[in-house]
């Protein structure tokens, strides 16, 4: 074989591997971001729990799937407080959180107004956010600006790529049901970038 061909080989070769390392390497981040949101998914729900015990099972910060029970967020500023503390939190950025370094540049934002909450303006300058021990970390969704509502986007892995909704970006809607019971609704996306291939639902999370 003449020389200049084998080298074109072995630099095509090299391009083939290194396209091949990257694109799994990517994929490993992907599966482990989930595995953590998994993890995260159960602190995130024993918290909740404790915070509605402390505050005496009225938390004042919640959204209402049934006709019977009317959604409230007039207390939504005291239960992040106390939802906080039952989190390991490490930092807080009441604003500015691009900046201040609690989150990452994400690769889409929403641009529905009705979801301005997590428009990219709101995200990056005016919502609030803390980062966890682990750098996971919860950025609260206000619309308008200083208006917190029971809903918050968690990023499994932080600054770690791919910072992705439904990938390591997702959403908790907090709501009530008639029995008085709280919980998270299982759409895991909602007022998120609806992404190709991304995880919507918490079933599949937990499949």
């Amino acid at each position: 074989m003449h020389k200049s061909n084998f080298l074109i080989l072995c630099g095509v070769y090299l391009i083939v591997l290194l396209f091949a390392t990257v694109y799994f390497t990517v994929k490993l981040i992907e599966k482990s971001a989930v595995v953590s949101f998994k993890k995260l998914y159960s602190a995130y729900s024993q918290a909740l729990y404790a915070t509605v015990y402390e505050m005496d099972g009225d938390t004042g910060c919640y959204l209402s799937v049934d006709p019977n029970v009317k959604s409230d967020i007039t207390n939504c500023e005291r239960f992040y407080k106390t939802f906080a503390t039952n989190l390991k939190v490490n930092k807080y950025c009441k604003n500015n959180s691009l900046k201040n370094g609690c989150i990452p540049m994400y690769k889409n934002y929403i641009v529905n107004p009705s979801c301005a909450g997590f428009s990219e303006n709101m995200m990056n300058r005016y919502d609030q956010s803390f980062v966890m021990n682990d750098n996971s970390s919860i950025t609260l969704f206000n619309m308008p600006s200083n208006v917190i509502r029971p809903i918050f986007a968690v990023d499994s892995n932080g600054k770690l790529m791919p910072n992705r909704s439904g990938y390591d970006l997702f959403s908790l809607v907090i709501i009530k049901n008639s029995k008085g019971n709280y919980s998270y609704h299982p759409y895991l996306t909602y007022c998120l970038p609806q992404e190709k291939g991304g995880i919507k639902n918490l079933q599949d999370v937990f499949k």
